[in-house]
This record gives C-alpha cells, sequence and structure tokens, in this order.
C-alpha cells in the first residue's frame, strides 16, 4: 500500500514539474534581444523572468520563423515570442513585453538632417537583410531607386561601413545597432564617435502569444509587477 501511494505520489511530482516548464517558440535570434548560444538576451530575460514570477520555467526552442505559427497549431510549444496579432498565430496574446524600433543612423559631424524614407535616397544606405520586406513601401521604392543601397546579413557590417565612412546611414534597430559596436570595436574600428538617430519609422511592439489563456493571464500579472518595481527596467539597462 505505501509503495502505491509513493508510486501515485511520484507520478504527481513528475506531472508538476512537467507543467512547470513552459515550451516556448523562439523564430528570431536577433542580440540583445535573443542570444541563442546562451539562451539569454534582453527579450527572452523578460520572458524567463515573468514565467518564473507565475510558478513556471522555460524551455526555449529555436525555429525558423515560419515553424513558429505550425508549431504554436500542432501543440509542440506553449507560447511563441516576438509575434503580434498580424502574425496570424491564433493564440492568446499578452500586453506588448518588447518594442523594437528601427532608426536610419548617421554620423554627428556629418549634420545630415533627414525627416523622412524619401530623402534616404541621396545617400549610401546600409540596411539589414530583408529590410525592404519589413519597413513599408516607401522604404522598398527609395531602395529600388537608390544605387547606393544595400543589405547586410552580418549586422556588424552596418557598423563597420559607417563608423569607417563607407556608408553615409545604416538603417537598424536602435539596440541591436549598439549591441554590435563593440564587435566593430574588436575589429579596429573608432565606435565611439558620435551618431545621430533619425527616426523615420514606427516602433512595433511585440507580444507572446499563448495557447493557454489563463498562462496569458499569469504572464501579464508578473509583467505588469516588473515594470512597477524596476527589474523589467533593470533587464534593459544590463544589455544596453
Amino acid at each position: 500500500m505505501k509503495m502505491r501511494i509513493a508510486m501515485v505520489l511520484g507520478l504527481a511530482l513528475c506531472g508538476q514539474a512537467w507543467a512547470a516548464e513552459v515550451k516556448v517558440a523562439v523564430g528570431l535570434s536577433l542580440p540583445p534581444y535573443v542570444i541563442q548560444e546562451q539562451n539569454k538576451g534582453m527579450e527572452l530575460d523578460v520572458v524567463a523572468q515573468a514565467l518564473a514570477a507565475a510558478g513556471h520555467t522555460i524551455k526555449p526552442v529555436y525555429l525558423p520563423f515560419a515553424r513558429v505559427p505550425v508549431a504554436m497549431q500542432d501543440g509542440s510549444v506553449d507560447a511563441a515570442i516576438t509575434v503580434n496579432e498580424s502574425s496570424g498565430i491564433k493564440a492568446a496574446f499578452s500586453d506588448s513585453h518588447i518594442v523594437y524600433q528601427n532608426f536610419a543612423v548617421s554620423l554627428s559631424k556629418n549634420g545630415y538632417k533627414i525627416g523622412s524614407v524619401d530623402e534616404l535616397g541621396k545617400y549610401s544606405v546600409a540596411a539589414f537583410q530583408n529590410a525592404t520586406v519589413y519597413l513599408g513601401d516607401k522604404f522598398k521604392a527609395m531602395a529600388a531607386a537608390n544605387k547606393r543601397y544595400g543589405e547586410h546579413a552580418q549586422q556588424v557590417k552596418q557598423n563597420m561601413l559607417l563608423f569607417t565612412g563607407r556608408a553615409d546611414v545604416v538603417v537598424g534597430d536602435r539596440n541591436i545597432f549598439q549591441y554590435f559596436n563593440a564587435a566593430a570595436k574588436k575589429e579596429g574600428v573608432d565606435t565611439s564617435q558620435p551618431v545621430t538617430y533619425h527616426e523615420l519609422f514606427p516602433p512595433t511592439p511585440y507580444k507572446v502569444a499563448f495557447r493557454d489563456a489563463a498562462l496569458r493571464d499569469s504572464f501579464n500579472a508578473a509583467l505588469k509587477k516588473m515594470r512597477a518595481d524596476g527589474s523589467y527596467e533593470a533587464i534593459m539597462k544590463k544589455y544596453q
């Protein structure tokens, strides 16, 4: 009888441990938001800490971005990050936990006054890969007409081109640009030069998609508390 009780308790505990783990689909590995090699980053840390406050552990599941909706639909993951309602995923979406924002960045010493996407056509521009897909029709038209426009899969290349004067303007997320300054500096590039951020693009708030609405509600409550007690801002500053 005692053995039977022990077995039941053991199964119950295993079930609780399994339930506490939240498998989260991660379709974008972009330092400093997501650093895949270390299972950490600005965005990943926020999600992990909020889930921990709700009594859960996170298990990142790295997938090609196109596979994320499939993984959510077939139940192989419990949640997905760096998504919002426009992603087409059918889920219970959290409050916004992170905001990405692209800027046009130039060296301050050049004194460029750039007030619109169209004006980028006057400069040599280095953007991130597939920028013409994400930044709207005006940007796509500018890029098509600009013979000095280029895209780079390795985003550190943008920093190196800007600080060495081989590009007038780079286009990318501010936090990502600042993060890759360290890598450019290791290559002997002077990244201490002041830069100007031209705000030409709207911010993009992202959310966590949950298969379970109750888990979403617990996450939202924890996220709200993190913003109030300063722990959210502490994570942001850690990577800036």
